[in-house]
């Protein structure tokens, strides 16, 4: 299924970006199509044309997140675990975030609703745990692997409150929650002792 990436000014990424403010704002079991059509400006049966269900429409909201997570971890299974290699995972992972943070912030407000996506959701979860799995490092102790699962969660907690975060930059964004996650690893990541 093709997602919603952003493109030239055409009537499927209008229809992505009304879906994702109205979903944002009314959750995935409040929005209506119509009121997405009515954002968009067109008919709820040309809004059909594109997606034949409020579920298609959700689906094609989610993937580029899905797509770009898959992106940022391809190969992490296969890599070295490094401090360096550590920093430069993080950096893939929070830029994938980041260009969907977006839909985060809808995310985190109505997972509940997205149970009917779960296809998409387990694969996030899978990727996630990938990610959770390999930043704890070899031989990993429980200490090792709660701080892993605490660094995702700081940018993922960071990324999903538009209140206290939405008029900060990528690049600050970016920055800020590299260096948080590597402070939660921080003991995960010190070189070891000769």
């Amino acid at each position: 299924m093709e997602g919603c990436r952003p493109m030239a000014r055409d009537t499927k990424s209008d229809i992505c970006k009304a879906a994702l403010d109205v979903i944002a704002a009314k959750g995935v079991e409040g929005a209506s199509l119509r009121e997405i059509a009515e954002a968009v400006g067109i008919t709820k049966a040309s809004l059909y044309y594109h997606y034949a269900s409020k579920q298609e429409l959700v689906s094609a909201l989610l993937m580029p997140l899905v797509d770009d997570m898959r992106q940022a971890l391809q190969g992490l299974d296969e890599r070295t675990w490094s401090p360096a290699a550590t920093r430069e995972v993080l950096e893939n992972f929070i830029d994938a975030l980041i260009r969907h943070r977006d839909v985060g912030v809808w995310l985190a407000r109505d997972l509940g609703a997205l149970t009917a996506f779960e296809d998409v959701l387990g694969e996030m979860f899978a990727l996630t745990g990938r990610l959770h799995r390999w930043l704890a490092g070899p031989d990993a102790s429980v200490e090792d692997r709660i701080r892993a699962v605490a660094a995702t969660e700081v940018v993922g907690g960071v990324l999903s409150s538009s209140i206290t975060v939405g008029e900060a930059t990528d690049t600050v964004l970016r920055e800020t929650l590299l260096e948080a996650s590597l402070d939660v690893l921080k003991a995960s990541v010190r070189q070891p002792a000769a």
